[in-house]
């Protein structure tokens, strides 16, 4: 849920939107010419790709190491390939997190770093883990780095051609109709050219998937790998004396937590792995279970609305792509994807988008019911009270139907993962047993989403509470001590594309219990919302007595 891990990605972003904004508010209070400004960020577009693998470096723990130091067969693969496709063998570094992850980073395959967690060494098997670092050595053969760079500073110059155009247009001269015109089409074009850099991005997710599986000949390899990190269904190492050819790796457990993620940041282009999911209990592949697991990505519609504003294509369509490579090859394809859904998901699609915008509907209504009923002239009071009960009353019955309030059962994460009616808004409530692994983004000292693992598979915790400040503090502070435990979280599975738990409550073994507070919040503030909407509805009805 990655790429070039999406909390770095928000952080740089964030950091350089505000440059960029004051940059903007600079050049339009001393009237700058277009071009200064198109140059102005092509420049600043140059700065930050020439520091954004130090600000990675920076925010992870990443320990650089020789690859054979982790993976003998691994490092031969990978000094073999280099030196098939001419190019310079990759920084190499692990992170001790047992979050299995894998990126690559860097400005041109002479200076690319390559990056796996401590959970692609024990959750792949060596064929897996080639695999998967061959998806990231073909984005570094590709020059991925600089073709996504290239590709984002169109839309940057196409806003920048629309602002400054907005600005042109205001004046008194006979072009000045034109320039808007031209304006408002680059505007258009800038909307548009930001859902087609994100269709290059994954059609580069593609072109490294088949680069891995024609590098390795095994494109069952990398999709059982992927299957194994995306749905979160691998199963844990077997203990050494059960398995004597297992060396005596650090455990999972034991190391603690620490991507790039190898799923959709949603907040720019990454070049890592994105993957999908299912593992039996003993270890073995289940391609049954895992058809289970990716049914929400073929059949549920709020799939298609995940891809649209997506850097990675959905693990099935990836799937769908290694077994066609398979099959030239003439073997025998890992996975039977099915075709048609035994029914029909748009009707639990509708009900959540309702569900989803409901506040502004009942916002809007009560506005408009104001307006009715006071036969098109409702004192501004009022129509104000009826606004803001509608709001009220929206975000009400939002978080009721977001968080049902039924048991917590308990579950197991490979039958979580094969729920199909589930979404960011439509959830079941749920308990998993079992350990803490790591972080939600392996290396981020700060992350304050966890990752928990029971004998079926391992699933995201995702750690809210009403103020971001109160989830970054837990992160810096508490999280790492959760790592290692064995717990019973309780929570909102959802899905929107990759699955997780929204917490509700951690129970540790110590007997204590942490809390989020993100529902309760929720609850109570939309009840105080709607009384007093209610209160300036009432104030207003009886001042027009």
């Amino acid at each position: 849920m990655f790429q070039l891990a999406f909390r770095s990605v928000l952080v740089l972003g964030m950091l350089f939107g505000l440059l960029f904004a004051i940059a903007t508010g600079f050049l339009y209070a001393i009237h700058a010419p277009l071009i200064v400004a198109v140059l102005l960020a092509l420049v600043m577009l140059g700065i930050q790709f020439a520091i954004a693998p130090w600000i990675i470096e920076w925010v992870h723990k990443i320990n650089w190491v020789p690859a054979a130091s982790v993976d003998p067969r691994l490092a031969e693969f990978i000094r073999q390939t280099c030196e098939a496709r001419g190019i310079p063998e990759p920084r190499f570094g692990i992170i001790e997190d047992g979050n299995p992850n894998a990126f690559t980073f860097g400005h041109y395959p002479g200076n690319a770093r390559v990056v796996i967690t401590r959970g692609i060494v024990d959750l792949l098997d060596e064929e897996e883990r080639e695999a998967v670092v061959a998806h990231e050595l073909g984005h570094i053969i590709h020059w991925d780095f600089v073709v996504m760079t290239v590709a984002a500073a169109v839309p940057l110059i196409l806003y920048y051609i629309f602002r400054f155009g907005i600005r042109a247009g205001r004046g008194r001269n006979r072009n000045s109709g034109g320039i808007v015109l031209v304006a408002i089409a680059a505007f258009i074009a800038y909307w548009i050219s930001q859902y087609l850099v994100l269709f290059l991005s994954r059609v580069r997710e593609y072109y490294a998937d088949h680069f891995s599986a024609y590098q390795t000949e095994r494109p069952n390899a990398l999709a059982t790998a992927l299957v194994k990190i995306a749905y979160g269904l691998a199963a844990a190492p077997k203990e050494k004396e059960e398995q004597g050819e297992r060396k005596d790796q650090v455990t999972v457990a034991a190391q603690g937590a620490k991507s790039l993620g190898i799923f959709d940041p949603n907040f720019g282009s990454s070049l890592a792995l994105a993957a999908a999911g299912s593992y039996a209990m003993d270890g073995t592949s289940s391609p049954e279970r895992t058809v289970e697991a990716m049914r929400w990505d073929i059949w549920n519609p709020w799939a298609f609305v995940c891809e649209i504003g997506s850097t990675h294509p959905l693990p099935a369509k990836r799937l769908k792509q290694l077994d066609r490579i398979a099959e030239e090859m003439g073997q025998k394809p890992t996975y039977d994807l099915p075709n048609y859904p035994p029914e029909s998901y748009w009707d639990e699609f509708a009900v959540d988008l309702l569900a989803h915008y409901a506040v502004l509907i009942l916002g809007a209504l009560g506005v408009a019911a104001a307006f009715v009923l006071s036969g098109g002239h409702p004192a501004p009071l009022a129509a104000v009270g009826a606004g803001v009960l509608g709001l009220g009353l929206g975000w009400l019955a939002r978080t009721r139907y977001a968080y049902p309030r039924e048991q917590f059962r308990p579950w197991v994460v490979e039958n979580l993962v094969g729920q199909v009616k589930v979404s960011k808004v439509r959830s079941i409530p749920c308990e998993v047993e079992g350990t803490i692994i790591g972080r939600g983004v392996p290396g981020l000292y700060w992350s304050e989403d966890l990752v928990i693992q029971d004998r079926t598979g391992f699933l995201v915790l995702d750690y809210r509470q009403p103020l971001r400040i109160l989830e970054w503090l837990f992160g810096l502070f508490r999280a790492e001590s959760f790592i290692g435990q064995a717990v019973r979280a309780q929570g909102w599975f959802r899905r929107f594309p990759r699955p997780f738990m929204e917490l509700w409550k951690v129970y540790l073994p110590d007997g204590s219990v942490h809390t989020c507070y993100n529902y309760l919040v929720a609850l109570w503030g939309s009840v105080v919302v709607s009384l007093i909407g209610l209160v300036i509805l009432v104030v207003a009805v009886v001042g027009q007595v």
